[in-house]
């Protein structure tokens, strides 16, 4: 079998890149108790503005019981793949060469805008400029019916603009 086209790699990567961003942001504002499932595990490094946090359950129980409702608006989306081959972790080990698909891949994600904290539409929006590395989830396809995440988190990096 040919390898994937540069086309064909950049339509997965820029696919993952706008559905990890409708789907994370959402669930940042409307359904915190969600935020978790975002991550892989071990997750590699997360930071806010400079501030390491242990995990996705961390960053959602900084969501849920320390942040005040946040409304997002995203400006600017942009991805690059990293590793055109990431070794996707199996229950025995990595897939092999020849079980890795076209999504067998980590992206780099940069997302722009803007942010508010608290509920009043009055009040004042702070940029920000967040990066990620995404990675295949290697259990995306459960029971029939129940599709999980495709892409997981595996670094973040979230910081306001002064």
């Amino acid at each position: 079998m040919a390898p994937p086209s540069e086309d064909t790699l950049t339509k997965v990567s820029t696919d993952a890149a706008t559905d990890f961003v409708q789907s994370f942001y959402p669930a940042l504002q409307n359904n915190r108790s969600t935020i978790a499932s975002f991550y892989s595990q071990p997750t590699a490094m997360i930071l806010f503005n400079g501030n390491a946090v242990a995990d996705g359950a961390a960053v959602q129980e900084i969501f849920v019981n320390q942040m005040s409702p946040t409304h997002y608006e995203v400006q600017s989306v942009d991805c690059q793949i990293v590793n055109q081959a990431y070794p996707t972790p199996t229950s025995t080990g990595v897939k092999l060469p020849t079980e890795t698909t076209v999504k067998d891949m980590s992206i780099l994600v940069v997302v722009s805008g803007y942010v508010r904290f608290g509920e009043s539409r009055d009040l004042p929006q702070r940029g920000f400029s967040e990066t990620f590395v995404l990675v295949p989830n290697p259990s995306a396809d459960g029971p029939k019916g129940k599709r999980k995440r495709e892409w997981l988190i595996q670094t973040q990096n979230f910081r306001l603009v002064v």
